[in-house]
């Protein structure tokens, strides 16, 4: 084997940025392998001289050492991840603590309890992060017995020749400061490789945006152009028309024609919610719910509703004003589409109140109401609560988003055949403060 492919065991090439979490858990892996690699190196040159001197107190415990890191790497490169660092942490720190006790303190062992923490950290995915945790503390624990025990937990300590506690002092502080510094260099190299995809993802992600919003933008004007000169031929023809059936279709293709129409203003009102720039300002209240009155005035059964305004004496709300013109206008004109017109006195109420430091808004009405297997799935794209929705289903979708933007809250009380009631809170004081 040659040493290059040794030093470096897993190929780095296979590994690629769109691999995302899977590669940076097998970079830690990588990294692993490679301080087991050079944890072995020390320990083949502290047995070398350790031999040449005829020093042999602790030889038995540097071959077992050295043997629990080559099976760990062994394990390790076998992808056996979590098993090999499951073995390696236990065993080493049982280790550590034994030779520590028995050699002198001016071998420095305990250093190497520093190491084992930083290999720990490094080691570990962040999925595994309280046993990373879990790890540190033993290491943690054992170098505060020793301490407390001034290193003579399992009594006196081995004899050693007066040099062989310099070397294993320098061969133990240099190795924790090798493994130290690849642990800061490896998180300090994540950290930047983390830093510089995301860059460059967001900015493939912002000229993909970029795209689909011109189309998007084209797509609904080349569809609505057509859909408007076919509404106004349709319209000629059905004035000529003699027939009353053929009246009638020309009505239902109206419809259908209208219905698409609406879609497409749904899209294109869903796009620009996705990247709504908040402006945050006063908004009167009152000026607002009659704009939304009189563009809703229109609507099919919109004359026979009574609309009742609750606003004690609430005049103006701290709020990006066309989002919140957006979700009444949702609101309200889902409550006049769905309303029960057979009863005597249909109503649709707005109630605006303060409480504490937000502004509580809601929209309830006496209409056919929402049964209760239906109500959590209400704020779902493209979900229609009944059969006679002639929606996209993207309105309470889009006010839910809005809501979520301002940092608020959205909730729905209803009963089937009794009525809805939709309410959402808005914050104030940390509004009132972005524009003081």
């Amino acid at each position: 084997m040659k040493i290059r492919s040794f030093l470096r065991p897993t190929d780095w090439s296979k590994l690629s940025a769109t691999e995302g979490i899977l590669s940076y858990e097998l970079r830690k892996s990588i990294v692993f392998s490679q301080i087991l690699i050079l944890s072995l190196v020390g320990l083949m040159i502290h047995l070398v001289a350790d031999l040449l001197r005829g020093d042999y107190g602790i030889v038995g415990v540097v071959i077992l050492t050295m043997l629990v890191t080559w099976y760990t790497y062994y394990l390790n490169e076998q992808r056996r991840h979590k098993q090999a660092r499951t073995f390696f942490f236990i065993t080493i720190n049982i280790l550590f603590f034994v030779l520590a006790s028995w050699v002198p303190r001016e071998c420095a062992v305990n250093i190497l309890f520093i190491a084992l923490m930083g290999i720990a950290l490094v080691a570990h995915p962040y999925r595994e992060l309280k046993l990373a945790i879990v790890y540190v503390s033993i290491s943690l624990l054992a170098l505060i017995v020793l301490e407390l025990t001034d290193y003579r937990p399992l009594g006196d300590s081995i004899r050693l020749l007066e040099q062989s506690s310099l070397f294993n002092s320098i061969i133990n502080i240099t190795s924790a400061i090798v493994i130290l510094s690849i642990c800061l260099l490896f998180s300090v190299h994540s950290n930047h490789r983390a830093e510089v995809l995301l860059l460059k993802r967001e900015t493939q992600l912002m000229k993909t945006n970029e795209k689909l919003d011109r189309i998007l933008y084209s797509a609904s004007h080349d569809l609505r152009a057509p859909l408007h000169s076919i509404k106004g031929l349709m319209n000629l023809a059905a004035m000529d028309a003699k027939s009353d059936n053929l009246k009638y279709y020309f009505s239902l293709a109206d419809e259908r024609i209208a219905k698409l129409d609406q879609f497409i203003i749904d899209i294109l009102e869903f796009s620009r919610s996705t990247k709504n720039q908040l402006a945050i300002e006063q908004v009167s209240i009152h000026e607002l719910v009659n704009e939304i009155a009189d563009a809703l005035k229109y609507m099919e059964g919109a004359s026979r509703i009574q609309l009742i305004r609750e606003f004690s004496e609430i005049d103006f709300i701290t709020t990006d004003r066309r989002s919140l013109s957006v979700i009444l206008s949702n609101l309200v004109s889902n409550s006049v589409k769905y309303h029960n017109y057979q009863q005597i006195d249909p109503w649709i109420k707005i109630i605006v109140k303060r409480e504490a430091d937000k502004v509580c808004i809601s929209v309830s009405d006496n209409g056919m109401g929402i049964a209760n297997d239906q109500q959590e799935k209400v704020f779902d794209m493209f979900f229609r609560a009944t059969d006679q929705s002639t929606g996209s289903g993207l309105g309470l979708f889009i006010v839910k988003e809005m809501v979520d933007q301002l940092n608020g809250h959205i909730s729905l009380q209803s009963n089937l055949g009794q009525g809805s009631k939709f309410s959402f809170c808005l914050p104030q004081e940390e509004n009132d403060r972005v524009i003081a």
